[in-house]
């Protein structure tokens, strides 16, 4: 058996803590999109007929997309429907906002906004 080295005890040195050069980038300091993004309170509510039943008040960002409102109000009436039209201000079917646009590019950044939606029944939901 060869013979065991023997360990050389290390002197316990106080280490300097590592200095780093400040960074030559200019990093911008992080802000929370959930804060800072604008927000815009909706009174969604059902073209004909004209009844507090069918009236939903949410606070969403300016970049909520138009489809998510669709949702919104199919999960009010429980999924039984579809065609799904909103408008703002007034109903007209020239007027519809598209799905696929933001509230901003739709035109919507601030205070208290009225839409305007109508839809098409479907026929016999409960076998979807």
């Amino acid at each position: 058996m060869p013979p065991k080295k023997k360990k050389s005890k290390k002197s316990k040195k106080s280490k300097k803590k590592e200095e780093y050069l400040p960074s030559i980038f200019n990093i911008p300091q992080y802000e929370n999109p959930d804060i800072v993004t604008p927000k815009v309170d909706l009174i969604i509510k059902l073209v004909h007929p004209v009844t507090d039943l069918f009236t939903l008040k949410i606070r969403v960002p300016i970049t909520t997309r138009v489809e998510q409102i669709h949702q919104e109000i199919s999960k009010m009436h429980q999924g039984a429907i579809s065609g799904i039209q909103v408008c703002r201000d007034r109903f007209s079917p020239e007027d519809v906002l598209d799905p696929k646009k933001t509230l901003e590019q739709c035109g919507i950044f601030d205070g208290e906004i009225k839409l305007l939606y109508d839809y098409k029944p479907i026929v016999g939901p409960l076998l979807k």
